[in-house]
């Protein structure tokens, strides 16, 4: 029980740190609209938080079955792989430490969109000169970790699972509560 409660609460951790990052990326979005995963990150954080909420409810309910729990980690494991995929895709070419590389200057998920004017881009960040330096590596980071939760959480959500599973193995049908 210990286990599993100490599980769901970094379940719970990871889904909200991706969400508010997620949200984070998607209000500094200026230009069209935000990218798509950004969004079906948020998403993927706010599923994670409902099912460990669920997995905490089931170790108390035995109205929950041991099998569903699995199968509700089983699917916020895939929701977060597929995001963290998705973002580590997405932030190839980009650079932290060398904020100045064409890669990182016109990353869909640090600029806040851009728009091509003539021979040049006019993207959603300060001009270098006032900040805009400053708030691309701030967006680069908070993006970077953004993936890193994703998958923390994709390994939490798959714990919680085999902590189902066992759990059901132990009680011979699967009707127990996750304990």
């Amino acid at each position: 029980m210990l286990a599993t409660l100490a599980q769901r609460a970094f379940q719970v951790v990871f889904g909200a740190v991706v969400l508010g990052l997620s949200i984070k990326a998607i209000q500094w979005q200026t230009i069209g609209s935000a990218p798509a995963t950004t969004s079906y990150s948020a998403f993927a954080g706010a599923f994670t938080i409902l099912a460990a909420l669920i997995g905490i409810a089931a170790v108390f309910m035995s109205a929950i079955p041991d099998m569903i729990m699995a199968g509700i980690d089983g699917l916020a494991s895939i929701l977060l792989l597929a995001g963290g995929i998705a973002f580590a895709v997405g932030l190839k070419g980009l650079s932290c430490t060398n904020i100045e590389t064409r890669g990182t200057l016109l990353n869909k998920f640090v600029t806040g969109g851009c728009k091509r004017h003539k021979d040049d881009y006019k993207c959603g960040y300060l001009p270098f000169d006032d900040g805009g330096k400053d708030q691309l590596e701030g967006r680069c980071k908070l993006v970077e970790a953004d993936a890193a939760f994703l998958f923390l959480g994709f390994v939490a959500s798959v714990v919680g699972a085999v902590l189902c599973l066992i759990a059901s193995r132990r009680g011979g049908v699967g009707k127990r509560s996750a304990v």
